[in-house]
């Protein structure tokens, strides 16, 4: 399944959101390392890079499963489709949550904080006005004045009895 051009642009701008922090990431560790609090080896730039391949394939997952969607007609098989498309996509990430705290091949922090840089990224384009969502169409109501009545004539200048007063 090819993504529509409004989905490949989101996937390309939350890909390039994340490989930049997580470069900030590794800038970081290679900072602490100087001054001695952790260690900056292969273990963080490989759990860089896969943590960073996770959560820029649960966007992508995403994007896919919500195209999908949007061409289903039955309601409760959209349902369905989302929820086992989100279960599915949890699962990847808390194995691979467990996988980066349990191997000793990685560094653990820096194996997990890569899946929070999509949303990093989409705050940023939020506040920077880059990221607009959609608004729904609305349907357009006519207010216009033609079918209103006729204006009254004007009454003589007649004095009115309104009451309440007595002369």
């Amino acid at each position: 399944m090819k993504l529509q051009p409004e989905s490949q642009k989101e996937l390309r701008r939350i890909a390039c959101g994340v490989a930049l922090c997580t470069a900030i990431m590794w800038v970081v560790f290679a900072a602490l390392h100087l001054v001695g609090w952790v260690a900056f080896d292969y273990k963080v730039i490989l759990s860089g890079i896969i943590g960073a391949a996770v959560a820029i394939g649960n966007f992508a997952g995403i994007c896919v499963v919500v195209q999908k969607v949007i061409d289903e007609q039955d309601e409760k098989k959209r349902n369905t489709m989302l929820k086992v498309s989100y279960n599915g996509r949890m699962l990847v990430q808390a194995l691979w949550v467990i996988i980066a705290i349990a191997a000793p091949c990685f560094q653990a922090f820096a194996g997990v904080l890569p899946l929070l840089f999509p949303r990093v990224t989409i705050y940023y384009l939020q506040i920077t006005g880059k990221y607009k969502p959609l608004k729904p169409q609305q349907e357009k109501v006519d207010i216009s004045v033609e079918d209103d009545p006729a204006p009254a004539k004007a009454e003589a200048a007649q004095p009115r009895d309104e009451g309440g007063e007595q002369e």
